[in-house]
């Protein structure tokens, strides 16, 4: 699902922490810049789909398929 998958420091639960903590609901969250790294590590991983049926085993092969050949011819993709 797109926008389903966020940088950890961008989650609700940091800055509005009081809405599942009922002890933290006078917390105030970090400054916005605070997970900067957490931002640029997400920002740069790719992220793949969860496969949990048999019927998926097929896209898993295409998709392993598909990275060993970006992998194997990588030299010639950046030049």
């Amino acid at each position: 699902m797109p926008g389903s998958t966020r940088a950890l420091g961008d989650h609700p639960l940091f800055h509005t922490p009081g809405a599942l903590l009922a002890g933290y609901a006078e917390h105030q969250g970090p400054a916005a810049d605070s997970f900067a790294n957490a931002r640029r590590v997400h920002g740069s991983t790719v992220k793949l789909p969860v496969w949990h049926r048999d019927q998926d085993l097929h896209l898993a092969d295409a998709y392993t398929a598909a990275i060993i050949k970006v992998a194997d011819h990588h030299k010639e993709l950046v030049k």
